[in-house]
């Protein structure tokens, strides 16, 4: 385990390598949650979202904690592995007596751990000073830190396969582009997905996107009752099964397949 550990440490170092980069990734979440803030309020304010399953409190909680979990909970694995992939310096990785999605979780470990402490803490830090409503439900916390434990898992796992793409694809940035508009939307992550017109919000039911911030942010904003917050961890619990069952396929497969280019 320690040798994985020491993967994490790399992830932390890597990430707060460059303190301007720090102070400017943080700026930039700042001013996108008050962007986010400024068109929800003015949305609401001019009563185009009179009509909405949402109110305007309820939107601005979701937006506000859907924010604070992209800090730590957003993955950069498909960029790392395709670049592995794409040199192949995978070629070294393997060889070693260590699992390489094993070194993958732990290396983004670490990194989210960057994120949760220079971004996430500070934002909650700063939004509860200036935003005075109650966040969250207190009493569906428990839940909601079991919901981000699996959309983090969920979110992994996701990458991980569109990852190892390029074990075929070589160069995946393309498909990664496309793929992250896709997600970004459908996950709730931009506009949360009660607000998905019907056609739309019934296709989202068969995909794993919701689970990533859909699922989670409710359960931690929204009173639900039992049976819904247990139906939807249940949502979150069965997409990681699928995910995992396709990320052991993807893996073996592509490693038959490996064509290494490069060094």
């Amino acid at each position: 385990m320690r040798k994985y550990l020491d993967y994490s440490w790399i992830g932390i170092k890597e990430h707060t390598a460059y303190a301007g980069a720090v102070r400017a990734n943080f700026v930039s979440k700042i001013v996108y949650l008050y962007m986010q803030f400024a068109m929800w309020t003015a949305l609401f304010a001019s009563n185009a979202g009179k009509d909405v399953p949402m109110s305007r409190d309820g939107t601005l909680r979701y937006v506000i904690v859907a924010t604070i979990l992209s800090a730590f909970v957003e993955c950069d694995v498909i960029g790392r592995i395709n670049q592995q992939i794409r040199t192949g310096d995978i070629a070294n990785r393997l060889i070693r007596p260590m699992d390489f999605r094993a070194m993958v979780f732990f290396r983004q470990l670490g990194t989210s751990a960057a994120g949760l402490v220079l971004y996430a803490l500070p934002l909650t830090i700063l939004i509860a000073l200036l935003y005075r409503e109650p966040l969250v439900c207190s009493e569906q916390l428990p839940y909601g830190i079991l919901s981000v434990l699996l959309a983090y898992l969920i979110q992994f796992l996701y990458s991980l396969i569109i990852g190892l793409m390029a074990f075929w694809l070589i160069v995946t940035w393309p498909l990664n582009m496309l793929l992250a508009a896709i997600y970004k939307l459908l996950s709730g992550a931009w506009i949360p997905a009660a607000m998905f017109p019907d056609l739309l919000a019934k296709i989202n039911l068969f995909l794993p996107f919701r689970a990533i911030y859909a699922i989670p942010v409710s359960i931690i904003t929204t009173p639900m009752s039992q049976d819904s917050i247990r139906s939807e961890l249940g949502v979150q619990l069965l997409w990681a099964v699928i995910l995992f069952g396709i990320a052991e396929l993807t893996w073996h497969a592509g490693r038959k397949k490996l064509i290494v280019q490069g060094g």
